[in-house]
């Protein structure tokens, strides 16, 4: 091991080694705190600013301008929310939280393909993970035993008490945020061609897989679940074998289990759609209020700007009685609508094009497919940039997986 290391020295410049640590610790940490997650970044961003020349960076840019350019314009876009903004204060925040928008994506995109090691990006995400979830059980196996009755106190371990936002507490995330990186994750180890020797072993791999869909299960994000199951379906229809479907059948029927074991894991999915196809989730009457009301102001072409879409949502939660959603001053939960809202048919449109281009230019190859998938349903159900976690997830994994697959895709380390 210690002649291993001392070669790897040798054969790099210490700058791309620094780099490289730093591209998988940023990877790593992505899970964890966003305290550490930041600071993390800016080592990254220092990393990739000694490692690369000047005139080499300004070519790799120029090569993927248009996506740089892309990212530029959706970045623009709470730029102009602030403009026809009246509460400038929450604008300025937007601003603010999303200029990852443009820093992460022109750095991993000045770089070349070569210089990123898919496999070893997903290992130190996976650690990453690991790590954040011992965390949790860490302090959920300490509450237990800590209680007056912890022979009691460990049923609760299925349900609310240690589910859902309660599973992630002590990382201060949101449970839906940290189960679509279980996700990305999770098919990841499924079907990267990279990672076959490990999916060998199919004993080992089942041990290796359970935490991470055991704490999926945890988290309670319907959301999480959906593009699981979501992107499994896709993978079976892309290449029709009997034995990928009879393993998405047991999966399938482990998901039904869990769900009935962690009941607030099944009585969220449960409200999604009744018995008759009518459409029961609490978020889709909300969605519709608010959008009534954004059609009564006529903003249709700019919107009304970020700072103001709160003080929308607020005014259509109190006409429509949503008194849950106006105490805790809920979002859109819906990225299309909160742009539709922020910054009108212009915001959506751009939004769209972004996705467009991302569907163009990987032509949605290897885990390019997945990503694409998990962020148009995320985007459904969430304003994944209401948040600093999900703009470092969207700008870091679509501007890595741009890199990796708008041209042919590097052959893999076994050949396979």
């Amino acid at each position: 091991m210690t002649k291993g290391i001392k070669s790897y020295w040798n054969s790099k410049s210490p700058w791309r080694i620094f780099f490289e640590v730093s591209t998988y610790l940023f990877v790593a940490t992505l899970p964890l705190w966003d305290k550490l997650n930041t600071l993390v970044l800016w080592f990254f961003v220092a990393s990739s600013i000694f490692l690369l020349k000047p005139k080499e960076r300004l070519e790799n840019i120029k090569q993927n301008r248009t996506v740089i350019f892309c990212f530029s314009t959706l970045y623009l876009l709470f730029i102009l929310g602030w403009v026809f903004s009246i509460d400038t204060k929450d604008a300025l925040r937007d601003i603010e939280r999303t200029l990852t928008l443009l820093l992460i994506p022109i750095i991993v995109l000045s770089h070349k393909r070569e210089d990123f090691n898919l496999k070893k990006i997903y290992v130190s995400f996976g650690i990453g993970l690991f790590s954040a979830m011992v965390i949790c059980w860490v302090v959920i196996i300490e509450s237990i035993l800590t209680n007056a009755t912890p022979w009691v106190q460990a049923g609760y371990f299925f349900k609310w008490v240690y589910n859902g936002w309660n599973a992630v507490k002590p990382l201060g995330g949101h449970p839906s945020y940290f189960a679509v990186m279980l996700v990305i994750f999770i098919v990841g180890l499924i079907r990267l061609p990279d990672l076959i020797n490990l999916r060998r072993n199919k004993i080992k791999f089942i041990f290796l897989l359970a935490p991470f869909f055991l704490f999926l299960i945890e988290t309670s994000s319907r959301i999480g679940v959906i593009c699981l199951v979501v992107i499994l379906i896709v993978t079976i229809f892309k290449e029709f074998k009997i034995k990928r479907i009879f393993y998405v059948i047991c999966l399938l029927v482990v998901l039904a289990i869990l769900s009935v074991k962690f009941d607030y894991l099944g009585s969220k999915l449960t409200t999604i759609i009744d018995t008759k196809g009518n459409i029961t989730l609490d978020r889709y009457d909300r969605w519709g209020a608010i959008l009534t009301d954004f059609k009564e102001r006529g903003n249709w072409i700019f919107g009304v700007g970020t700072g103001d879409t709160q003080e929308l949502y607020n005014i259509a939660y109190s006409k429509n009685g949503f008194m849950v959603a106006l105490k805790n001053h809920y979002n859109a939960h819906n990225q299309y609508l909160e742009f539709l809202v922020s910054n009108g048919l212009l915001g959506l449109l751009v939004y769209l094009i972004v996705l467009l281009i991302f569907l163009r230019k990987t032509k949605l190859r290897g885990e390019a497919l997945c990503f694409f998938i998990i962020i148009i349903l995320f985007s459904g159900s969430e304003t994944i940039f209401g948040i600093s976690k999900g703009v470092f997830i969207f700008s870091f994994f679509y501007a890595l997986f741009i890199l990796w697959y708008s041209k042919q895709p590097i052959k893999p380390i076994n050949g396979k």
